[in-house]
């Protein structure tokens, strides 16, 4: 009898789920709120990250899983779920060689090193010319191939309200669309939902208490509908109180307590990528870091002991004629100097002060205090000695008019999620499987993957890698249950 597989989120993990089902010969019900597949992957830089692969040893890279596993092991502070980062690391190679017969778009610098996060010690980093809608181009190619093999059945626009269940089995989600009911029945049940950060309540629920006003930089449907319908039935949910920022993003004038969208703009802070020109203030008016600091885990811990998370990037007219690289990037880089000179007349993201203590006023912070940073960074320009420890000293900032943009701290990430085992089934409050319920992708955590970090490719890769695992997985095992399906209209 065909196995049927119901797969709710249509983001990396549950597109590489249903695609290896179907492959496997399961009959697939993907599922996805959204009226387009992809999820965040709209907006990630796309980043994966695997040993072993065909690219690297043509290229003369040395590396091995056990190598990138080591790695993983020290940047996340060895604060990994360790079996299931072996699980991924030990597969990951395989994706990225698998990515490649397909025809996936690699920009030219793959495998390279990615200086946002933590540096690895090996070139292991991947993304394609598009970011992560380079993903979606391969992953939707085979979905429609499965669809129009009749093995993929699509419900789109189609929001998940509730979890079937026959007795202790889960047996299907409940759905609505178009404001009908429906239930879409089968014989396991995977959530691959994602994150929850753009649910401020749930979101905050998971932050530290001085966290709570970091700005929200992920798309709207992230609000953990999975992971909430699961916890009703008893699943575990992690509460690490573990947080570190998304640094760089410009809080959106229209949006309260969102960031504008990365994809139109933020402030690059990784000095691999620009040399700093400006410095970095807190709301007291005081700087707090070094800003070509080279850690990204430095400057994101520092920032979360400054007031309310925010940081104010201080500059001068010198910098905007001389600097050779815009401070305001996006993933296309089409920030040019000369657009960025424009925008520090015209911009809403940029204040303007014909004095330091015109911006300081306009700014809100103490006119003194940013004076005395101001002075103290010209005077280690001037002796090469900068009291916060930075070396780069390129100019002083002495040139009215001044200029600062401002940037919170934001979340685009979730650190918890649901607890599962090695065969990523859902385990409750008692450790026990859910029987018939799965979940792969951010629906489990980034902190499985990460640790109490961020780790170069951990999100993404283990998502496509667990997903492909568990679809192939699901189709080869025995139904358990007749599954019965009432769906609401289908969409494709």
């Amino acid at each position: 009898m065909t196995r049927t597989v119901v797969v709710v989120g249509t983001g990396g993990a549950g597109l590489a789920t249903a695609i290896a089902a179907a492959e496997g010969g399961a009959r697939v019900e993907l599922v996805d709120k959204q009226a387009a597949i992809g999820g965040m992957l709209h907006i990630a830089n796309g980043e994966f990250s695997g040993a072993g692969s065909r690219r690297q040893a043509e290229r003369g890279i040395e590396d091995s899983p056990q190598r990138h596993l080591a790695e993983v092991q020290r940047i996340s502070h060895g604060r990994v779920d360790a079996d299931l980062a072996e699980l991924s690391v030990r597969h990951q190679g395989e994706l990225v060689d698998w990515l490649d017969d397909l025809g996936f778009e690699f920009h030219p610098d793959c495998p390279g090193l990615i200086h946002g996060h933590e540096v690895y010690d090996v070139p292991r980093t991947y993304w394609g010319v598009e970011h992560g809608r380079s993903v979606i181009t391969v992953l939707e190619r085979l979905l429609l191939d499965q669809v129009r093999a009749g093995r993929i059945r699509m419900h789109l626009s189609t929001t998940m309200t509730g979890l079937r269940r026959d007795g202790d089995r889960v047996v299907g989600v409940e759905v609505e669309r178009d404001g009908e009911a429906g239930v879409i029945g089968g014989d396991a049940v995977v959530l691959a939902t994602g994150g929850y950060d753009a649910n401020l309540e749930l979101r905050n629920r998971f932050l530290p208490e001085h966290c709570h006003s970091v700005l929200v930089g992920c798309l709207d449907h992230a609000t953990g509908d999975g992971l909430v319908l699961a916890e009703q039935l008893g699943a575990a949910v992690s509460a690490d109180g573990i947080f570190l920022p998304v640094m760089g993003l410009i809080p959106d004038p229209e949006r309260p307590r969102h960031a504008v969208d990365y994809r139109e703009a933020f402030v690059e802070m990784a000095p691999a990528y620009r040399t700093p020109h400006e410095i970095w203030v807190n709301k007291d008016g005081r700087r707090f870091v070094a800003e070509d600091t080279t850690s990204p885990e430095r400057r994101e811990r520092e920032l979360l002991r400054q007031p309310d998370n925010t940081m104010h990037v201080v500059f001068d007219a010198g910098v905007v004629e001389h600097a050779p690289v815009s401070l305001i990037r996006n993933p296309a880089d089409e920030w040019t100097p000369e657009r960025f000179a424009a925008a520090c007349e015209t911009s809403p993201w940029v204040t303007r002060g014909d004095s330091l203590e015109e911006l300081a006023e306009r700014l809100g912070v103490d006119a003194e205090a940013l004076g005395r940073s101001v002075a103290a960074y010209n005077a280690g320009v001037e002796s090469g000695q900068d009291e916060l420890g930075r070396t780069t000293l390129p100019r002083r900032l002495d040139q009215a008019p001044y200029y600062a943009i401002t940037t919170v701290a934001a979340s685009i990430l979730s650190r918890d999620g649901l607890a599962v085992d090695t065969g990523m089934r859902v385990l409750d409050t008692d450790g026990q499987p859910i029987s018939g319920l799965h979940a792969v992708g951010e629906v489990l955590g980034n902190n499985k993957f990460a640790g109490d970090n961020y780790v170069g490719g951990m999100s993404i890769t283990p998502a496509m890698t667990l997903g492909r695992l568990l679809g192939s997985r699901l189709a080869a095992a025995q139904p358990e249950t007749q599954a019965e399906s009432h769906p609401v209209k289908e969409s494709r």
